[in-house]
């Protein structure tokens, strides 16, 4: 099977290395030459343009920032869908809205191409070691098709629905996690200006019922107010969090504080945009 990865930014860099590594044909396209070259040097093929990649491909992913970033790749005449052999899948790694998975599905559909969102929990060293959680949507016989052939070979996929599902439970997951954070952000600011130490600070929330993966992976760098060089960055998040909130809105559906963590979010974003998503600390 040949597999052709699009956008190889943190989490997507991390699942093309774990592919590689297992020993599948992978061909590669980025706008940064340098990250092309890098996987090249691994082993990857190279393809001159997302044209030239989805015409040589079985299965084509892309993993990119954002919704207008997807649709300038997927549609027209040279995106990844008009130029898929008929019959191939493209699996979308992003974090979209709803609208945008349901508007790319009916292309590939009228094109005679699969279309699934598998849109990723966690981050990049869960992704990297191939453990990441994988939220599908889209065709059940899609999935199935590829769920032992290549999608347990990326990370733990758990077939949610259709595209409206799959992609809503990403929305959801990341309306939680970045919810989690904030108040992570509020209850180490709270205990820095009480005076606790910081070893004391973690190791006590660790065994109490306020203890979270968001908390576990955060803290220690929040704590020493370290944002420089972020796995993932403000803007990001930003983006992550007004989605599901929009997604929230759009079906009359409150969410009070989860609408506040975003509003936090953009206030971060502002000032913090390229510093690590816990810089939300700074606003407090």
């Amino acid at each position: 099977m040949k597999v052709g990865f699009i956008g190889l930014g943190k989490m997507g860099s991390g699942i093309c290395v774990n592919l590689i590594r297992k020993g599948f044909d992978i061909v590669v396209y980025d706008i940064n030459a340098a990250t092309v070259r890098k996987f090249v040097d691994m082993g990857a093929a190279s393809a001159t343009s997302v044209k030239d990649l989805a015409r040589q491909v079985e299965v084509s992913v892309t993993c990119v920032p954002m919704p207008q970033d997807a649709a300038a790749v997927l549609l027209g005449p040279d995106g990844v869908l008009e130029n898929l052999p008929v019959g191939a899948a493209h699996f979308d790694l992003s974090t979209l809205d709803i609208d945008s998975v349901l508007t790319f599905e009916a292309e590939a559909r009228k094109l005679g191409k699969h279309y699934m969102v598998i849109p990723m929990g966690k981050g990049p060293a869960v992704a990297a070691a191939g453990e990441v959680p994988l939220f599908a949507g889209g065709d059940r016989a899609i999935y199935d098709m590829f769920e032992d052939s290549l999608l347990k070979h990326i990370g733990k996929p758990t077939y949610m629905g259709d595209v409206k599902a799959g992609e809503a439970m990403k929305l959801i997951a990341n309306l939680m996690g970045m919810s989690i954070n904030a108040i992570c952000s509020e209850g180490i600011k709270l205990a820095k200006r009480m005076g606790i130490p910081k070893d004391c600070f973690i190791a006590s929330i660790t065994d109490s019922g306020a203890f979270s993966y968001q908390f576990m992976n955060t803290a220690s760098g929040t704590f020493d107010e370290n944002f420089e060089n972020p796995v993932f960055t403000v803007n990001l998040a930003f983006k992550d969090i007004r989605l599901g909130v929009e997604m929230a809105e759009k079906i009359s559906q409150p969410v009070p504080v989860m609408t506040a963590a975003r509003d936090q979010f953009k206030a971060a974003a502002e000032k913090y945009g390229n510093e690590n998503f816990t810089a939300t600390f700074k606003v407090l």
